[in-house]
């Protein structure tokens, strides 16, 4: 007999690494409707927590044939692509989930993570102030924008970026680097991409569920020839 659970049990089961649990669970209801909405969310996150990226894609493919206008889906699967190495069609998706909701700071803070990451540096730098534009008291972004300056020689403008993320937070940063040995601390690494080679149905699917326009089809393929 099937486990029927409600929305927070499966969240719960996800909190606490059962993973493969959830699966075991909503593979028989998604084999009586592949296109359960709340079984297909919950299964593409335990696919990507078990770094299935590209079973997740496929799931994702799937809600976003449902819900085309939901940018956070775009968001997920662009995510799904960026950790299995797949930069292009990570950029892709995250483009979708900006154009979508191009007042959402958020959306713009997570494009320049990814376009920092592969080595953008000038878009980055540009999502970073159109995020702050947004939302001017956003302390993350402030952060992440001083450690991009930071990294490109801009000192000074690393500086200012860090006070503001610092004066947000309602952090005395000389009281805070007194009570630390930094010596002690660890080095901060990005996490690395797992390169995965995906199916073709996955590159069919989501150039499929984005581009319904030749402009869209033409900035495409001009991004194509961007070395990873």
């Amino acid at each position: 007999m099937l486990k029927l659970y409600v929305m927070s049990t499966y969240e719960n089961l996800i909190n606490d690494g059962k993973y493969q649990e959830v699966i075991d669970e909503l593979t028989p209801i998604l084999a009586n409707n592949s296109y359960n909405a709340e079984a297909l969310t919950w299964y593409a996150k335990a696919q990507f927590k078990l770094n299935q990226f590209d079973l997740a894609i496929d799931s994702y493919n799937r809600l976003i044939n449902l819900f085309p206008i939901n940018a956070d889906l775009y968001a997920d699967r662009g995510l799904c692509y960026h950790l299995a190495g797949e930069a292009k069609f990570a950029i892709v998706d995250f483009n979708k989930a900006v154009e979508l909701e191009p007042e959402n700071a958020y959306r713009y803070s997570c494009r320049a993570f990814v376009k920092d990451y592969y080595k953008d540096y000038q878009g980055a730098l540009e999502d970073y102030n159109k995020a702050i534009e947004i939302d001017p008291k956003d302390a993350i972004t402030h952060n992440n924008k001083g450690v991009l300056e930071e990294k490109l020689g801009f000192a000074e403008q690393a500086q200012e970026s860090f006070v503001n993320s610092n004066k947000i937070q309602g952090i005395d940063l000389d009281k805070e680097l007194a009570k630390i040995n930094t010596s002690d601390l660890p080095p901060i690494t990005l996490p690395e991409p797992i390169k995965q080679k995906l199916s073709l149905k996955g590159y069919f699917n989501v150039v499929k569920s984005i581009f319904s326009t030749r402009k869209g089809i033409t900035e495409f393929l001009r991004f194509l020839k961007m070395k990873k």
